[in-house]
């Protein structure tokens, strides 16, 4: 293609250096490079050479060429780079990981019993009562929080040192524990190496344990069943002390009013100087009885002897000396059974002594029934016990299952990718807005 066959409007300009602006400058070197290159030049060309654009396209078409290499480069240095040592970090250096699997069930042997809660004795053989095992689903969870604190170190066996456990020379520096770690950082440690998890339906706890060696991971999991045992069964003892704690206080309690229901009884048959008040008004009315017919028949041998003979005779006094003796005993009878409430009556004393017996006999009711409670508490503690059944037992694991190489880099470069990603729409919008 010849200079002449283009058009006038293509054709290089001629203008002084001075009187060139940069602009149309960098515009004239593009087009001279599609002019001594002879690329055929179309319609869309023609129109994006002309000079009305001012350069326009050459600058937006820069900016997209830095844009990409801006773009090209954060990928790899904040995703490329990063998954690359990732990966070169778990090929060659992350050392093995064993894990070791064990499951239990926290459960509870009580009696069997009606929807009320009292205890019903079965008809096994022999006569014993019936237990009736069943899952204890809040002590499950009780137990795992239990795992996951740093409260199961101190019942673990003097012989399970995991500091060095954790700290074996196989252990690569990222996942190895630090030889002077506290006990702060071992708890952490603890947890990204123990996992326990609860079944929400069945009640079921498992445990996996990671170490560097089998042998350490077996180790530590049958720790872990043997410090989890240690928890169930402090907490069995300690609901079992409360149940009856509280029963043998009640025993202690009604023991107190019995005694002081007594105390008070004694004390009141001395001021009174008898034994039963019931007995004693029983007596004197019998001897009221007694002294009263004496006097009708002393009476009635006065009246004959007045009849018969003076009043002044011997025999007649005699009679009347007795008649009023008589008259004078039946009246004191009857001041002793009933009188004023300042006086010592016997009516008096039966009203203070019933009252004094009612509360010894609900005194002894009491205690009798809190005896009786005491001995159910201590039926009901003994069999209803809290106890770890462990159906899935630690094994010596075979092979290292961890770390998951491939998984964990192919997890580390998509979570880079996509913050890399929200990062990059989060930059370009606010250049936009910005432009």
């Amino acid at each position: 293609m010849k200079d002449e066959d283009l058009s006038p409007s293509l054709k290089p300009d001629i203008a002084e250096p001075s009187r060139v602006s940069p602009n149309r400058l960098r515009f004239g070197r593009v087009r001279n490079f599609f002019l001594t290159t002879r690329v055929p030049i179309g319609p869309v060309q023609r129109k994006l050479l002309t000079p009305s654009t001012d350069g326009k396209v050459i600058r937006s078409f820069m900016l997209l060429l830095r844009r990409i290499s801006i773009f090209k480069a954060s990928f790899i240095c904040c995703v490329v780079i990063p998954a690359l040592v990732v990966s070169l970090y778990f090929a060659f250096i992350a050392s093995d990981q064993f894990a070791t699997e064990a499951r239990f069930a926290v459960r509870t042997a009580q009696f069997e019993g009606d929807p009320s809660g009292n205890i019903k004795p079965g008809v096994a053989s022999g006569g014993s009562p019936v237990r009736v095992p069943s899952l204890a689903g809040q002590e499950a969870y009780v137990v795992a929080a239990y795992i996951r604190s740093a409260a199961i170190f101190d019942d673990f066996p003097k012989s399970l040192d995991l500091r060095a456990i954790f700290s074996r020379p196989e252990a690569d520096f990222w996942a190895r524990l630090k030889s002077n770690a506290t006990r702060e950082e071992l708890l952490r440690y603890w947890l990204s190496m123990v996992d326990v998890r609860v079944n929400n339906l069945s009640g079921v706890v498992t445990v996996f344990v990671k170490a560097f060696r089998p042998e350490d991971s077996y180790e530590v999991a049958l720790g872990i069943i043997h410090a989890s045992e240690i928890l169930v069964n402090r907490l069995s003892e300690r609901a079992r002390n409360d149940a009856v704690g509280r029963a043998e206080q009640e025993v202690r309690r009604n023991e107190q009013l019995v005694q002081s229901a007594l105390r008070d009884m004694q004390d009141y048959r001395d001021s009174q100087q008898f034994i039963d008040p019931s007995s004693e008004a029983t007596s004197t009315s019998t001897l009221l009885t007694r002294a009263m017919n004496d006097r009708i028949q002393l009476q009635s041998d006065y009246f004959v002897a007045t009849r018969a003979m003076s009043v002044s005779a011997p025999s007649a006094l005699v009679l009347k000396s007795r008649l009023d003796a008589l008259d004078q005993q039946i009246e004191q009878l009857k001041a002793r059974m009933t009188g004023p409430a300042e006086r010592r009556t016997i009516s008096a004393a039966i009203g203070k002594f019933e009252e004094l017996e009612l509360r010894r006999q609900f005194a002894e009711r009491l205690y009798t029934m809190s005896q009786d409670a005491l001995q159910r508490a201590k039926q009901k503690a003994e069999w209803q016990n809290i106890y770890l059944s462990v159906f899935v037992p630690p094994a010596l694991a075979q092979l290292a299952l961890f770390p998951e190489r491939i998984n964990m880099t192919l997890l580390i470069f998509a979570v880079l990718a996509i913050v890399w990603g929200i990062l990059s729409l989060i930059s370009a919008a606010i250049r936009d807005h910005m432009v």
